[in-house]
């Protein structure tokens, strides 16, 4: 783990590859997940060995990255993309995401001109369900990477999902007309099929649509991170990038 000073964050970050490469890759993870887990790894060093300089990170207020859980919000997740961007030179970049990870991918992928073209595996457009206008929080659980049968818990504001309320990437995706990658589970129960390729379908080419087979949490089935790899490998290969 190496802890990374943006403007405005400390980023704990797992990175792989030159840095001096003149091309940057973001690997993003889902919401309240880690750098750590085994398909963000795996994804980094992927694309490290194509050449990129690839780096995953813990989003602000969790997991390492300082700071309380009150930081962890979209608004601050999409800061951090801006800040390593401009942290490593506005470099030609790539970002990738799962879940949550995806739809940040999406966001700044549409916004962003130092993006080059993006992708979102089992993804959603929108931000999280509002919870109960009486509950102070949600809590949620996650496994500890180094350890599965530990649970890390963590008690998300109602400020998150008030401020999550305030995105949604449909626009962006039909005017963005950058290489973008869409990855769904067939038997994803949280990012359903349907939804994914809805998205799909508004959006702008060029644009590709690749299934895989399993539910949400792919990053437990190292044969399937392995075809999500091909998959992108095959999505760079296509838009010569």
């Amino acid at each position: 783990m190496n802890l990374l000073s943006t403007r405005s964050f400390k980023l704990a970050t797992y990175a792989l590859g030159d840095e001096s490469s003149g091309r940057l890759a973001l690997v993003m993870p889902g919401r309240l997940d880690t750098k750590d887990y085994p398909h963000m790894r795996s994804h980094v060093e992927f694309l490290a060995k194509r050449g990129w300089y690839a780096l995953s990170f813990d989003p602000p207020g969790s997991w390492e990255s300082p700071g309380g859980i009150d930081l962890y919000s979209m608004t601050n997740y999409l800061q951090a993309i801006q800040e390593l961007i401009e942290y490593f030179g506005n470099r030609p970049t790539l970002l990738m995401g799962h879940s949550r990870g995806g739809t940040l991918a999406m966001l700044a992928g549409v916004r962003n001109p130092e993006v080059v073209a993006f992708i979102a595996a089992m993804s959603r457009a929108d931000g999280s369900p509002p919870i109960d206008s009486s509950a102070a929080y949600e809590i949620n659980q996650r496994d500890a990477p180094e350890d599965k049968t530990r649970k890390v818990e963590f008690k998300l504001p109602q400020n998150y999902f008030v401020d999550s309320a305030r995105y949604d990437a449909r626009t962006g995706l039909q005017t963005s007309h950058k290489p973008k990658l869409f990855i769904l589970g067939l038997e994803d129960k949280i990012i359903t099929p349907k939804s994914v390729r809805a998205l799909y379908k508004l959006a702008a080419g060029p644009k590709q649509l690749q299934t895989v087979p399993g539910g949400h949490d792919y990053r437990k089935d190292p044969t399937i991170i392995d075809q999500v790899n091909k998959m992108v490998g095959q999505f760079l290969d296509d838009n010569q990038l």
